[in-house]
């Protein structure tokens, strides 16, 4: 994961996923946690995948990744605060494995930590100030809609429409690219495009969706994230795989 600082092309890094095959850097660490039959979670360069993650065959199953103050001295107001007054952008592309109805696989800022569990899928994904992403299986189609969380849970968004989604069920052989920003303004917007057969997709720079009322400063102690979530609920899955989460890079940008 780099972090780069104005850049003059940061933009054309950030919405054209595929282009690069970078490592992760994370000041204070990486932290995997997974829990339940069939759940894992992985940090590897391995055949070009920085992170793996599989929900499991279990209700209440859960496998996360997440990085402890990825940027310290850019992202947080001080060592262990994430300061949401700061435009957050973060770009991620890879592959993502849904069979489910009844799982979920989220991306966020303001996790739940290295000690603690992933959220089950059908409860709130957030429980501390942060804003994220939420996939889900709608008609046979990995869809996604944003979560924010500021004094409270706010009321997600609807899911988007795209007709290839984030990937198709029970298949993990598309490629997605999403970029998720809070721009410190409490606006929380999701950047996406269809997902295709090839790693190199080029994301409109117009929100697919907007949410509102998100977090604008540092007052959380939270400082988990990015953080990456592949949960059950507390019901068995529907279907196998229910969630799996494959990432080829990730960028973080932060103005």
């Amino acid at each position: 994961m780099p972090l780069i600082k104005n850049p003059s092309n940061i933009d054309s890094l950030l919405f054209s996923t595929g282009r690069l095959r970078t490592g992760r850097v994370g000041p204070a660490g990486v932290y995997t946690k997974a829990t339940g039959t069939g759940a894992s979670a992985a940090v590897a360069n391995t055949a070009g995948l920085f992170m793996t993650i599989n929900a499991g065959t279990a209700a209440s199953s859960t496998g996360k990744v997440g990085y402890l103050d990825p940027t310290v001295s850019q992202m947080t107001a001080s060592l262990g605060l994430i300061d949401y007054s700061r435009r957050i952008r973060f770009s991620i592309g890879g592959q993502m494995g849904m069979a489910s109805t009844n799982s979920v696989i989220r991306i966020v800022f303001g996790g739940t930590g290295s000690a603690t569990d992933a959220p089950l899928a059908g409860v709130n994904g957030l429980t501390a100030k942060g804003f994220g992403a939420e996939f889900a299986l709608q008609s046979g189609v990995i869809q996604s809609r944003l979560i924010g969380f500021d004094s409270s849970y706010l009321t997600p968004t609807s899911y988007t429409t795209l007709t290839n989604g984030f990937g198709l069920a029970s298949s993990d052989t598309r490629f997605f690219g999403v970029v998720i920003e809070s721009d410190g303004k409490g606006n929380i917007y999701l950047y996406a495009a269809d997902s295709q057969t090839t790693p190199i997709i080029n994301i409109g720079q117009t929100p697919l969706l907007t949410l509102t009322g998100g977090p604008t400063n540092s007052t959380s102690s939270n400082r988990n994230g990015p953080e990456v979530h592949c949960s059950n609920s507390s019901s068995l899955p529907t279907s196998s795989p229910s969630a799996i989460f494959q990432s080829t890079f990730w960028l973080l940008d932060v103005q």
